[in-house]
């Protein structure tokens, strides 16, 4: 996602700690004694990190504004709230359940399971087993999903931190942000996921995939990302100095750039330094280049794999896009499954010594390393999607070969390094995700959301300081005659991965018609 990501991305403020609105909807109020026997529609999704901002916008589209509740521990989260069922367009559809079964349906929640990344929303929700899923690999389709019994059990007092968060422009207002100070296991409850999520096409994962049906969401864009202290130190080497290049040093025209050859050695060659790339004058210390990459379920991995770095599928056996074949380098720790503690990357009397290649299970895992091997003054390169925003954290993203990842270079057909991701459902099978009550019009809605460029643009937030980047809008997605726009102004990408009627990621970009 960590999609997402698809990303409806919070320009989000936190402020503080605020009560509840007299008519939102707390875990309190969760009295279901079944998956479908209650009056809350429970709507379960897994799979990639980087869609997970685009789950809010839709929750908050798809309720009664002031009466969200969002629950949150590590990588899993829940939306609840009083859903709207008023006459706007495109307004989900509640079932009718039947007194008998607890209904009628009169709140709504909306799960994440986010751990892993984009695997899971493939293997579980391929799967007809209901036995645990939540092992790379594993045939089973229950993951473990917060339960808002227990949550109104346990995560309460100086376990729960609530704050209001603010929304991004042209929403519905703010929500309730609880974060649960428990043990993730103390919160969770196996159950059924029924939508995945995942950056690129599911073959990427699995080669049974019988059971799925994928359809093409979003355009996504990645970028190498590196310390801020080598950011600073390429800037100097690049003759890049405010005001000549820009207003400020993280503009587009002040952005360094690192080659297509320096990023295949970086990637693939652990226990480089950076002068022998030709990067020098670094201090002593920030010299050795410390890999900062993703676990084998992940989407971003996969991307940079199959696109930026041009190594095979660490998943062997499965869809890759490899141009050579040289791996990409493997963690210290030799854990591709789970991810590295972020500790292990922090720098103390205690662990004086930084991983040369750290795997991080989601992008804050990235994100946190980064910042923590700029704090002790090493140097480091990582993998994310571009709806992060630095702000004033230790890393930033870079151009490739001169080019922006921005909206505008990839909309010109410049810069190719994007994925079409997926939104994955289950389509055959006893759990077919269309038999499952309420799915099949939240999925339509969600599907809908995407292909929205307004949308897109609340998803994105505000745009990086060299350019609006993350997610774009597929033309393939729009009305009938729209026309191609090749600068950006809108985010729509013009250019396709599909190749006959299934997408492709590792088709260069051509144009739809």
């Amino acid at each position: 996602m960590k999609a997402s990501r698809f990303a409806l991305a919070m320009a989000a403020a936190c402020g503080a700690i605020a009560s509840a609105p007299s008519f939102a909807i707390t875990a309190s109020n969760y009295t279901n004694t079944g998956e479908f026997t209650g009056d809350t529609l429970n709507i379960r999704i897994s799979g990639a990190t980087a869609q997970d901002n685009g789950i809010l916008g839709s929750a908050l589209s798809l309720c009664v504004a002031g009466s969200v509740h969002r629950y949150a521990i590590s990588n899993d989260f829940v939306f609840y709230c009083t859903p709207d069922v008023g006459t706007n367009a495109g307004q989900i559809q509640i079932p009718a359940r039947a007194a008998s079964s607890g209904g009628p349906i009169t709140k709504l929640a909306i799960y994440k399971y986010s751990l892993g990344g984009s695997a899971f929303g493939v293997d579980p929700v391929n799967s007809n087993s209901a036995v645990d899923g939540s092992v790379l690999g594993s045939t089973g389709n229950l993951l473990p999903f917060l339960d808002l019994g227990k949550i109104n059990t346990l995560c309460t007092g100086t376990s729960a931190v609530t704050t209001t968060t603010t929304y991004g422009p042209g929403t519905n207002g703010s929500y309730v942000n609880v974060a649960c100070g428990n043990a993730t296991s103390t919160l969770v409850t196996p159950a059924t996921t029924y939508i995945g999520l995942s950056d690129v096409e599911p073959a990427f994962f699995s080669n049974n995939i019988g059971n799925l049906s994928s359809t093409s969401a979003t355009a996504l864009i990645f970028a190498p990302v590196v310390t801020k202290n080598v950011y600073d130190r390429l800037q100097t080497l690049q003759g890049l100095a405010a005001p000549a290049c820009g207003a400020t040093l993280d503009s587009e025209g002040c952005m360094p750039t690192l080659t297509s050859a320096q990023l295949a050695t970086l990637y693939t060659q652990a226990g480089q330094a950076w002068s022998s790339l030709g990067i020098s004058g670094l201090a002593a210390t920030a010299d050795p280049v410390h890999i900062v990459r993703r676990v084998d379920s992940s989407g971003t991995q996969k991307t940079f794999e199959a696109l930026i770095a041009g190594t095979p599928n660490g998943q062997a056996g499965q869809k890759a896009c490899n141009t050579s074949t040289d791996a990409f380098a493997l963690p210290d720790s030799l854990n591709t499954t789970t991810g590295d503690a972020d500790s292990l990357c922090l720098v103390t009397v205690a662990n004086p010594i930084a991983p040369t290649v750290f795997a991080g299970s989601g992008g804050g895992n990235v994100r946190n390393c980064l910042n923590n091997l700029n704090t002790s003054g090493l140097g480091g390169i990582g993998i994310l999607t571009t709806e992060d925003k630095a702000g004033s954290n230790g890393w930033r993203f870079v151009k490739v070969d001169g080019v922006t990842p921005n909206q505008a270079q990839t909309a010109a057909g410049r810069y190719r390094f994007y994925t079409e991701t997926a939104v994955n459902t289950r389509a055959a099978g006893a759990f077919a995700t269309n038999s499952a009550e309420g799915y099949s019009t939240f999925v339509s809605r969600f599907l809908a959301d995407f292909a929205n460029p307004t949308i897109i643009n609340q998803i994105n937030g505000t745009a990086q300081p060299y350019g609006a980047a993350g997610l774009m809008a597929l033309l393939s997605r729009q009305a009938p005659g729209t026309l191609p726009d090749f600068t950006g102004a809108t985010p729509i990408n013009p250019w396709t991965k599909v190749v006959g009627t299934s997408v492709n990621n590792c088709q260069k970009p051509k144009l739809f018609n």
